[in-house]
């Protein structure tokens, strides 16, 4: 059992006593140091210290919070209890989706280099941004000085490992928010952040977490976002990617390998007509090249809407039959496009996939999508 403040010690009592029994201990413990029958030299600070220990003690959330607080800071670092100050995000906003990120950065100056250690409290977003500038720092700025180049593949190396490893750094955030949160009435705040808090903790720590999101009044959240630590590892190795990408580049356009690389995306488009009949034909003839783009209707980066009044043409070009007449505004998702990117394929809602020129297209949802639409999820109609 951790007691940082020593308030269990003191009342002679464990983490197992319970309140009846805190409480004889305490009414004995201060009949014996009350300073009008005790005539110690100590005898008032040791009363003093039982009357703060026994009120934070005697009551089960207060003395929940202590045993919370026991796990993550020691007597040095101890904070206010009732004041608890929400640790925030880089911008300096409340966001219980935050984790710490340490980072090392050596910088070189020929004649001396500065080496920094920062301890980051951040959401995913913002720690990627900062991964990847801590990155390009070390590889363009950590080698100018003979002990820095040493001290720098240290550091790129410890960056690598820090992500995601740091335990006690994010309990200790994770715990510490919680109960701000909840002493700020935030109690929706208070139970994400517990709920992650859980990752990091031990079964003990599991159990004192599990009381307290008990007694918040809001139920715990179905889902949340995880941190996902790999791509944040690899974000240390971009540079030295890109720096062999462009070595290799040259072999690669020797090789023609490049244009092999795009004949595995590429689907040969042949001319389709229909006819009012109900007939169709398909021409053996190849029209054009086209490069598909998967289908995830969750993808909103590929959805687009139509700048005016357009018409959907079965084939990339203007010779084509007309498929459909899009109108303003007309939400779409783009499945594809011509290797000059003069003409786009898209799918509208009915699941049937056409061509528009690509001045056609504009960016981001327009008209929203119909009930029963294929080309967004059914949660986003």
């Amino acid at each position: 059992m951790r007691d940082a403040l020593g308030y269990y010690a003191v009342l002679e009592a464990d983490a197992s006593t319970d309140g009846k029994t805190l409480k004889i201990k305490y009414r004995d413990l201060a009949k014996h140091w009350h300073p009008d029958s005790n005539k110690s030299s100590n005898a008032m600070e040791h009363f003093q210290k039982l009357s703060v220990a026994y009120d934070v003690l005697k009551n089960d959330d207060t003395r929940l919070v202590y045993d919370l607080l026991c796990e993550i800071y020691t007597a040095g670092n101890f904070p206010d209890m009732q004041n608890l100050n929400i640790l925030k995000d880089k911008y300096d906003r409340e966001n219980p989706l935050v984790r710490v990120v340490t980072l090392h950065k050596i910088i070189g100056k020929v004649i001396r280099y500065n080496s920094v250690e920062d301890k980051l409290v951040c959401t995913y977003e913002q720690a990627r941004q900062e991964v990847l500038r801590y990155s390009l720092s070390n590889w363009f700025l950590g080698w100018w000085h003979p002990r820095a180049f040493v001290k720098n593949a240290k550091a790129l190396i410890a960056n690598i490992r820090n992500i995601g490893t740091n335990r006690q750094d994010n309990l200790m955030l994770l715990v510490h928010n919680a109960i701000a949160f909840h002493q700020e009435n935030k109690d929706r705040q208070a139970m994400v952040s517990a709920v992650q808090a859980l990752d990091y903790a031990d079964q003990k720590q599991k159990e004192l977490l599990t009381r307290f999101m008990d007694g918040l009044n809001v139920p715990r959240p179905g889902k949340i976002p995880n941190w996902h630590f790999v791509p944040l590892k690899l974000l240390q190795f971009i540079v030295p990617f890109l720096l062999l990408l462009a070595v290799s580049y040259p072999f690669a356009r020797q090789m023609n390998l490049t244009r092999y690389m795009k004949k595995e995306n590429e689907i040969t488009y042949f001319q389709k007509v229909k006819f009012n009949s109900g007939g169709e034909i398909v021409d053996d003839v190849v029209v054009s090249k086209v490069f598909s783009i998967p289908v995830d209707v969750a993808d909103s980066s590929k959805l687009y809407h139509l700048a005016g009044d357009t018409d959907i043409m079965y084939g990339p070009s203007a010779k084509f039959d007309v498929m459909s007449a899009g109108k303003n505004g007309q939400t779409v998702r783009v499945t594809g496009f011509i290797p000059d990117k003069t003409w786009y394929r898209i799918m509208i809602d009915n699941g049937e996939m056409g061509f528009v020129p690509a001045k056609a297209l504009r960016r981001g949802i327009g008209t929203p999508p119909p009930f029963g639409s294929k080309i967004v999820p059914d949660n986003l109609q």
